[in-house]
């Protein structure tokens, strides 16, 4: 039986002497020794497949698909949440242009609704590049509305009724909590939006 150290004896040392001793093998020798630098490779084999399965497990980690809130996962959300910026950047531009055109406190009950509205932008607009590494905050231009005040605050009511339910739907449908619990929010002040625009009108 080949034997490569003497028990009780580290086998370094052991390999440093015993080379300088018996430089050359021999055949009638008790006791063998791997060639230099062959220990040292077959370490090396055995510790790349360690290595590179870390570096896989940190990578999955780094691309973020396990995160469920507002991580890489949500990324199917990202056409809608688009589509709501869209929504609220232009209805802050509504509200601002009604806000001049309505007298004494109605007008600034409708400045508080478009500073409303700007602020869920800029949630969404969170959410978005948050999921998706990309900030999405379109050019919006100033909205300038020809229907008479009472008609246009009409029209108002209605689509904040229906920003509302829209928010409800979505939030009743996604995965991800934290997209969950904006929408629900967002709905909320929504549905409060249509009350402000009832009392504006009652004040005309």
């Amino acid at each position: 039986m080949e034997q490569t150290s003497i028990p009780g004896v580290d086998r370094e040392v052991f390999e440093r002497v015993w080379r300088r001793v018996m430089p050359v093998e021999r055949g009638d020798c008790p006791f063998t020794l791997p060639a230099e630098g062959e220990a040292a490779v077959e370490e090396t084999a055995l510790a790349v497949p360690a290595a590179e399965a870390r570096i896989v497990t940190l990578g999955q980690a780094d691309e973020g698909h396990d995160i469920q809130c507002l991580g890489p996962a949500s990324a199917a959300y990202g056409a809608s949440l688009q589509g709501y910026i869209d929504d609220e950047l232009s209805d802050w531009r509504s509200y601002q242009a009604l806000a001049r055109r309505t007298p004494g406190g109605g007008g600034r009950a409708l400045a508080a609704i478009a500073a409303d509205e700007r602020r869920h932008a800029k949630k969404l607009s969170t959410a978005y590049f948050l999921i998706s590494g990309v900030r999405y905050w379109p050019e919006v231009r100033s909205s300038q509305t020809a229907a008479p005040l009472h008609a246009a605050l009409r029209e108002r009511f209605w689509a904040e009724q229906r920003g509302a339910a829209a928010y409800q739907a979505a939030a009743a449908e996604t995965a991800d909590p934290c997209l969950k619990e904006l929408f629900s929010e967002l709905a909320g002040e929504e549905e409060a939006h249509v009350w402000t625009i009832r009392g504006v009108l009652e004040q005309l």
